[in-house]
C-alpha cells in the first residue's frame, strides 16, 4: 500500500509542480500539449498529462488521478506501471491521430484510461477480486462516463473517449497477467 501511496502522490506532485512552473514562468506550457497531426504535437503525448490550463482544471484532475493510480498500484501492482504508461501512450497517440485541431492538455485522458481499465478488467478476468474492484470504481466514478460525450468546447472530450477506449483495450491485452 505504501508503494501505491508514494507513486500516486508523486504523480500529483509532478502535476502541481508543472502547473506552478507554468503559472510563474513566462510563456504558456499549453503549447507543448498535443496538437493533433503535427510533428511538434508529438511531444505532447508524454508532456500533456502534466499540463493544466487553470486551477480548476488542475484541482478537478488531482483527486481522480490520485485515487485511480492508487487503486491501480495497490490492486494490480504486477502490471501497474505497464498499464499506466500504456494509458499515457495509447490515449495520447489516439488524440494526436484523431482529435480536433486544438491543443489538448491535462491528465483527464489518463484518468479515463485508468477508469476504462479498472472497469473492464473485472469483466475480462471475471474473478471475485476484479469484479469487486470494478464495482467500487463504477460506484465512485461511473458518473464521469458522461465526459466521453462532447459538451464544452474547452474540454477535450476526445481525450476522455480515447482514454476510456484505450483503457478497455489495455485491460484486454493485459488480462492474462492479472491475478
Amino acid at each position: 500500500m505504501s508503494k501505491a501511496l508514494i507513486i500516486s502522490s508523486s504523480i500529483v506532485i509532478l502535476m502541481w509542480l508543472s502547473f506552478l512552473s507554468d503559472w510563474c514562468l513566462p510563456g504558456d506550457f499549453a503549447t507543448v500539449g498535443i496538437m493533433p497531426r503535427t510533428i511538434s504535437g508529438l511531444k505532447g503525448i508524454l508532456l500533456s498529462p502534466f499540463i493544466h490550463g487553470s486551477w480548476q482544471h488542475l484541482i478537478s484532475n488531482t483527486g481522480a488521478i490520485f485515487a485511480l493510480t492508487f487503486t491501480l498500484f495497490w490492486c494490480y501492482d504486477k502490471v501497474a506501471w505497464k498499464v499506466w504508461i500504456e494509458s499515457v501512450l495509447f490515449d495520447g497517440l489516439l488524440v494526436w491521430l484523431l482529435a480536433r485541431t486544438s491543443y489538448h492538455i491535462g491528465m483527464s485522458g489518463v484518468i479515463f484510461a485508468l477508469l476504462g481499465f479498472l472497469l473492464a478488467i473485472g469483466i475480462f478476468r471475471f474473478s471475485f477480486k476484479t469484479l469487486i474492484i470494478s464495482g467500487v470504481i463504477f460506484f465512485l466514478y461511473g458518473g464521469a462516463l458522461w465526459g466521453v460525450l462532447p459538451s464544452d468546447p474547452h474540454i477535450s472530450w476526445e481525450a476522455h473517449l480515447f482514454g476510456f477506449l484505450a483503457g478497455i483495450f489495455i485491460a484486454k491485452i493485459n488480462k492474462e497477467q492479472i491475478e
